[in-house]
């Protein structure tokens, strides 16, 4: 059975979501790299800091892990034996992020994984970041994970079809 479980992906690809959905079904506890790697302005924090973030997050068991960070990426993908990585299209990222940011604003959902004590942040960074990701980020992943043999790996497209209770049998 999986414990250890990464989720990657895009932002706006439902790597929050997926993580939910498993920490629920599994009852394993969940930790969004975000609200523990940046502040709250939307800052990365010290290397440091992240490296020793990172180190106390693996010295659990079991837990479901969503966010990419590559600097801190091979520590994750040794301690996982569960890799899923999100693949959705671009304009299916933008469309959710605009989304999430309306229903949030609207109090209709609630934002995981952002940093605490955050507010919602959509500007033309962000906006250009997402737009390059599959150009810039994507291959870097990709790079750091094709050394990966001994691992449940899965790319998927459509995360809300993910069947848990085959995954987890």
């Amino acid at each position: 059975m999986y414990k250890r479980i990464i989720i990657l992906g895009g932002s706006g690809s439902g790597k929050s979501t997926l993580a939910n959905r498993i920490s629920l079904y599994t009852g394993y506890p969940v930790y969004h790299l975000d609200n523990l790697f940046l502040d709250f302005n939307w800052k990365k924090k010290d290397i440091n800091e992240l490296i020793e973030i990172n180190k106390k997050l693996l010295s659990e068991n079991v837990g479901v892990i969503e966010g990419n960070y590559t600097s801190t990426l091979p520590q994750r993908v040794d301690w996982a034996n569960l890799i899923i990585f999100i693949d959705i299209p671009r304009r299916l990222q933008l469309y959710r992020i605009i989304k999430r940011l309306i229903r949030v604003k609207l109090g209709l959902d609630k934002r995981y994984g952002r940093p605490i004590e955050s507010k919602n942040k959509f500007d033309i960074k962000f906006f250009s970041w997402v737009y390059n990701w599959n150009n810039h980020s994507k291959p870097k992943i990709f790079s750091i994970l094709e050394s990966v043999k001994d691992k449940k790996f899965l790319v998927i497209k459509e995360p809300r079809k993910l069947n848990l209770e085959e995954l987890f049998k």
